[in-house]
């Protein structure tokens, strides 16, 4: 087989086609991850002959027209904070390093339900705590694989780097902050937050109680679309589980955007933040390809930025605090301190502090209904700044940049990372486009239809030099 990494959909076409093999797929990702992990740190583990053994078996499986689905024999790899049965799950933290869940978590039955190949566990900031990564953890910071002294975004920072590198060809990330869709605009890749409650979040060590969601990440979103498509439905284990129909998120995908309205957000990283103009002139370009697709695009205007952030600033550390209060009680020094400081930081807040900012988020999501109500999708921008150096040791980031992803954190709207062009010195520029709560449909096929016309998934990250 060529020694070119495919895309899900392409390697899915090409295994019942007969051009490509789920046992070279998954060869060719593992030989990668022996060339470049060293370097990269994605990987907290891999389970080469384990995943050798379920390529095989899903080729069989295929060839005797034993079906899964478009994921069977595709190799994924998972963030290291799934429950994963017969593994350790550590969350990169002192404190779970021996920790072993006795079940999967419902992420992994979906994506063994399809038979996806499952290479092995990813980098994630300690406890998932955004912001910036530690070398206090037990394992090394994932590196971004466009330029090594730049972070990946957090949390899902291995799952990005991952993908981007073509260590694998989908992850499983997930988000309560924009941990799902930084990386993925760090590096390059696409990455969805989907509704709260669409996908299992049980088995997902969580950072909150109300605000923790699982999405895929991958090269396109086509890939995600796959990916989404095997995860999503109800699970009775998870108590914000949604009951609710699970469309075809491929049938409509390549539908493209003639007379859907687009609402621009433009005001987030304009007039709320002064990104740099290179930013400013890939998200406007989005609207502007939407448009010259047939999409009608408006400008639009909600709570300025600010707003959104300092709801997120209050009730994320309260959430996580909550959750780690007695294990900080008993295992202070295995916490690395700057996951540490920052869950501490919820032990400051009051409870008017919660409920007002509770109040707060209420007003906040009847903004951006509103918005929706005369839009289909909004589009904004998915970072405020490149990715920072790797040796930034500001404790606090978020105080100094407000927080891009939260808004749709707060509001639990599904939002998709899509690439939307390039800095001067190559690294890439994240968009994000959201739409109305159970919508993720919507979401992926404007942004199948931005990827298409714009044609920035071909630059891959520049692996040797």
């Amino acid at each position: 087989m060529t020694a070119e990494l495919p895309t899900i959909a392409a390697a899915a076409r090409g295994y019942r086609d007969g051009t490509l093999s789920p046992v070279d797929v998954t060869a060719l990702c593992l030989e990668r991850i022996e060339r470049y992990d060293g370097a990269l740190h994605c990987y907290h583990a891999v389970f080469a002959e384990e995943a050798m053994a379920a390529a095989r078996a899903a080729e069989q499986a295929l060839g005797r027209g034993e079906d899964l689905g478009p994921l069977h024999g595709i190799p994924v790899a998972l963030k290291d904070v799934f429950y994963w049965k017969g593994r350790k799950t550590t969350s990169n933290s002192r404190v779970m390093l021996h920790f072993e869940a006795d079940e999967d978590a419902g992420a992994i039955d979906r994506l063994k339900q399809g038979g996806a190949v499952l290479l092995g566990q990813l980098n994630t900031y300690e406890f998932t705590f955004g912001g910036r990564p530690s070398t206090e953890p037990p394992f090394p910071p994932a590196l971004n694989p466009w330029d090594t002294g730049r972070i990946t975004g957090g949390s899902s920072s291995g799952s990005g780097a991952a993908v981007a590198a073509g260590l694998c060809l989908g992850a499983l990330g997930t988000d309560a902050g924009g941990s799902i869709r930084l990386p993925a605009a760090f590096c390059g890749i696409a990455g969805l937050k989907p509704t709260i409650g669409r996908v299992s979040a049980f088995g997902d060590m969580p950072l909150t109680y109300s605000f923790d969601c699982v999405g895929p990440m991958a090269w396109t979103s086509e890939d995600a679309a796959i990916m989404l498509q095997a995860l999503a439905g109800y699970d009775a284990r998870d108590p914000m589980s949604a009951d609710v129909a699970v469309p075809d998120y491929l049938a409509g995908l390549e539908d493209g955007v003639a007379g859907l309205r687009v609402g621009l957000i433009r005001h987030f990283y304009t007039d709320d933040f002064a990104s740099p103009p290179e930013i400013v002139r890939a998200i406007d370009g989005v609207a502007e390809t939407l448009a010259g697709l047939g999409a009608e695009i408006e400008e639009v205007s909600v709570s300025p930025l600010i707003d959104w952030h300092a709801v997120g600033r209050v009730l994320v550390p309260a959430e996580a605090f909550a959750i780690h209060e007695e294990r900080l009680q008993t295992s202070w020094e295995e916490y690395g301190r700057l996951a540490r400081n920052r869950l501490m930081l919820g032990s400051l807040f009051r409870a008017v502090d919660y409920i007002q900012a509770q109040r707060r988020r209420t007003e906040l999501l009847a903004e951006l209904e509103a918005v929706l109500a005369g839009c289909d999708v909004v589009v904004t921008t998915g970072m405020m700044t490149p990715a920072p150096p790797l040796d930034d040791t500001e404790p606090f980031p978020f105080i100094d940049v407000p927080t891009i992803g939260i808004p749709f954190n707060l509001t639990a709207h599904p939002c998709h990372v899509v690439r939307a062009g390039f800095f001067a010195d190559g690294t890439p520029i994240g968009a994000q486009i959201a739409a109305r709560h159970w919508d993720e449909a919507t979401v992926l096929r404007t942004a199948h239809a931005f990827e298409r016309a714009a044609c920035l998934n071909d630059r891959r990250p520049p692996l040797d030099g």
